[in-house]
């Protein structure tokens, strides 16, 4: 009987194994004529440069070792960035807004890829914001979006299984991505393009900001690809009373697929610090959702397996060594509620629309009231208070735990379903609009010329 069942589960295994496929091992983004994918015009096909009246947008892609699929995207969107910031142009040099999205599993940078539409509308956010925002002169909003093959796997037969069953497979490879160097080199370069442009502003112009964001194991690369700079400068700022700034300015990751055990460093820094600089703002914010299935079950089986053999301290470590990062409750630090009175408790500017029910991305009329409100909402960040703050935005409320020391820049925040469903949930207008609110809350005085 236990050769016969033996026996199946290898059949089937074999049978999974040669019904599945590979997708195509090479770039998509090989055009390097600049042009607006949305308009009708010819050679516009996977361009390296996106140019659109509200953003520019470059693609940067890496292969399944980790390196550069081609330095030639590097420099053209490095160069679109000096263009667009005016770098070196002392007298007329301009801050920009750098948003970089690392995406993550089951995707890819095609020009039809749901990840790059939600990208688009997000950066076309932004730049409604920053139109519309009266505290200093408009910013370009400039984006840099890095691919790999976050999908590797597909079926004739059944492809929602060839997806799910490369979770594990595309879990080592993203951990390459980030952590062989092409990935570090690109997000230092940016930073050095970031300094470059604030040491060369024209005279009250605002500062270059440059935020991270990682997806899915798209988190977990960019972890992997920022930590030991994190740790070095945690050492150097925070522990010397001065205010720590990770890799640019912001890095926030959803949902991200990597174990809490690699996140123990950073904390352990963290609570050890006794007094936190007054201007200190949260750096590096993980948001996971109590709906993500991916993280919650197929992570952890995954990491049984993987770690069978090694050794751990208590069960606590056990814990750590195997659950990712957003589902290690001694790690988190805050709840994401969906705000069911959000009319009443925030700014009264709800993206529900009474009419259809549904929650719609702000338009620029609603846009005013919601930087207002997050502008009230700053106020109440006081570090080392004795008691955190909650914090009310458009249709969510921000509520610590108990555990939280207000201050500490590093939040890791378990999120409500009705503001991000599950793992692949990262494109409704609920979460669009409440990370744009948050990108305010966080963000240093643009104003201010710090280095």
């Amino acid at each position: 009987m236990k050769n016969s069942l033996t026996a199946l589960i290898i059949g089937l295994c074999s049978l999974i194994f040669f019904a599945l496929g590979c997708t195509s091992n090479k770039p998509f983004r090989t055009n390097f004529t600049p042009c607006n994918p949305a308009q009708t015009v010819t050679n516009c096909a996977n361009p390296v440069i996106e140019s659109t009246p509200d953003y520019n947008l470059g693609f940067v892609e890496f292969d399944d070792q980790g390196w550069f699929w081609d330095t030639n995207q590097v420099k053209a969107v490095e160069q679109m960035i000096r263009t667009e910031a005016k770098i070196g142009q002392t007298n007329i040099a301009q801050g920009i807004v750098m948003f970089v999205f690392v995406h993550g599993w089951k995707n890819n940078a095609a020009t039809n890829n749901d990840n790059v539409e939600m990208f688009r509308k997000t950066l076309a956010q932004l730049n409604t914001a920053e139109q519309i925002q009266t505290n200093h002169t408009a910013r370009k909003v400039v984006g840099v979006y890095a691919g790999w093959r976050g999908l590797s796997a597909t079926s004739d037969w059944f492809p929602p299984l060839a997806e799910e069953l490369s979770f594990w497979e595309r879990k080592n490879t993203a951990h390459k991505v980030g952590g062989y160097g092409a990935l570090t080199e690109l997000l230092v370069d940016l930073e050095g393009l970031q300094q470059d442009s604030n040491d060369s502003l024209a005279t009250n112009a605002p500062r270059t900001e440059l935020i991270i964001v990682g997806h899915s194991f798209g988190g977990g690369a960019v972890y992997s690809a920022i930590s030991e700079i994190v740790n070095e400068r945690f050492v150097q700022t925070v522990k010397q009373g001065k205010v720590l700034k990770p890799l640019g300015d912001q890095v926030i990751l959803l949902n991200p697929a990597f174990e809490a055990s690699r996140h123990f460093t950073l904390n352990q820094m963290a609570v050890s610090i006794g007094h936190y600089p007054a201007n200190q703002r949260p750096v590096l914010s993980i948001f996971t959702s109590k709906g993500d299935w991916a993280t919650h079950y197929f992570f952890p089986l995954g990491r049984f397996f993987s770690t069978w053999f090694e050794k751990n301290r208590d069960e606590e470590q056990k814990l750590a060594n195997r659950q990712a990062v957003g589902w290690f409750q001694p790690f988190i630090t805050h709840d994401l509620i969906y705000n069911t009175n959000a009319m009443a408790l925030a700014s009264q500017n709800s993206t529900l629309n009474v009419t259809t029910k549904k929650h719609e991305l702000h338009g620029p009329a609603q846009m005013q009231a919601t930087i207002n409100n997050v502008h009230e909402q700053r106020k109440k960040w006081h570090p080392n208070n004795l008691n955190p703050a909650t914090y009310y935005f458009d249709d969510s409320i921000l509520k610590p735990k108990e555990n939280y020391r207000p201050g500490d820049p590093f939040l890791i925040v378990s999120v409500d379903k009705k503001i991000m469903k599950d793992h692949d949930d990262i494109a409704n207008p609920v979460l669009i609009n409440f990370l744009e609110e948050y990108i305010l809350f966080c963000q240093t005085d643009p104003k201010e010329r710090s280095k």
